[in-house]
């Protein structure tokens, strides 16, 4: 059984004298939508509109009965509040009919007025809200929880430890990046080090002799080249030996301040498996979370996916029943009769 609520739009083709079993409502000739709900079956509440069966039950029923189905667009979510959500985004553009829909909740309609057809964005409106509800829950949910990762914050310590942390679990790179600054803490110092130095240093990160060797050229480029100080351009950044789009977008999200998401394996998994975005490579994610992400939150959204699929929303048997964005995910909500 699916979840969701939908937006139901109908149109009358005159003047009506809407009467349901408690209420009478006078409707111009119009288009009315609609801001409607099911929490156990939203395939067949949406298949029961369009085949029309007239059960007479909801306000709903005595309007699709007196008009014509223009549109019904279903949305999956398991939270009934965003049935709410799309009643307020529905007032803000149109006109209310008040009392409508709303007997068991605090809206003072779920029907809305439009003399003309309105073409507005509202799910995709919708689904900007939901997105955010998602990085706020998770903003609560792992606030003030660093790894020892994240205590590297300076452009040249994201930078090092990005390329140690290739293959590498974050407690390794987090200790096998403090153990390189200790010796070396600036490029000047590092480009000093012979390779086999810095590779001893970093073990046991995977590949640690080629690691080695590179951020040893990486060092020297950046005193040769930018005068010690790392570069601010992603083009820059990718021209150095093992740096990736990843570990460019993180240097320049997390140590320049700049609107760049970084996608790794978790943040491709997770947000695929929320229903955020239908992507095949974590470069076609990139492209596409840059363009959906609330910017207030896109440079931190890496942070708090890393630790969510850390925890809990793992790659093989995430622990739905224990995730908090249960209600908000499609994978649950696809699934939910096999999750425990």
């Amino acid at each position: 059984m699916d979840k969701g609520i939908y937006l139901l739009i109908v149109f009358l083709p005159s003047r009506t004298v809407l009467k349901t079993k408690a209420k009478e409502f006078n409707l111009r000739k119009g288009y009315y939508y609609y801001s409607g709900s099911a929490m156990r079956n939203l395939s067949a509440r949406v298949k029961r509109h369009i085949k029309v069966l007239k059960k007479k039950h909801w306000h709903i029923d005595f309007l699709i009965e007196k008009g014509e189905i223009v549109l019904i667009n279903p949305y999956i979510v398991g939270d009934k509040e965003f049935e709410h959500i799309l009643a307020h985004l529905l007032s803000e553009k149109l006109s209310a009919i008040k009392g409508f829909g709303c007997g068991d909740c605090k809206c003072e309609t779920h029907l809305f007025y439009s003399q003309k057809l309105y073409l507005y964005p509202f799910l995709k409106e919708l689904f900007k809200i939901q997105i955010e509800r998602v990085i706020e829950i998770l903003i609560d949910l792992y606030r003030g929880k660093e790894t020892p990762v994240e205590r590297f914050k300076t452009p040249w310590e994201l930078l090092v430890s990005c390329v140690i942390s290739l293959r590498t679990r974050d407690e390794v790179t987090a200790i096998a990046a403090k153990r390189l600054f200790d010796i070396a803490k600036t490029p000047e110092e590092l480009m000093n080090l012979p390779a086999d130095k810095i590779a001893s240093l970093i073990y046991p990160a995977g590949f640690y002799k080629t690691k080695g060797k590179n951020l040893k050229k990486i060092a020297k480029i950046i005193v040769e080249e930018y005068s010690g100080k790392v570069p601010d351009s992603k083009d820059d950044l990718l021209k150095l030996p093992n740096v990736g789009i990843k570990t460019a977008n993180l240097v320049l999200a997390n140590g320049f301040g700049h609107y760049e998401v970084c996608v790794d394996t978790h943040v491709h998994r997770i947000s695929n498996r929320i229903g955020f975005i239908k992507t095949k490579t974590p470069e076609e994610s990139e492209r596409v979370l840059k363009k959906i992400l609330p910017e207030k939150y896109i440079r931190e959204y890496n942070g708090l996916l890393v630790k969510h699929g850390q925890s809990i929303c793992k790659p093989i048997k995430p622990v739905c029943s224990q995730c908090p964005l249960k209600k908000l995910c499609m994978h649950f909500l696809k699934n939910e009769n096999n999750t425990t």
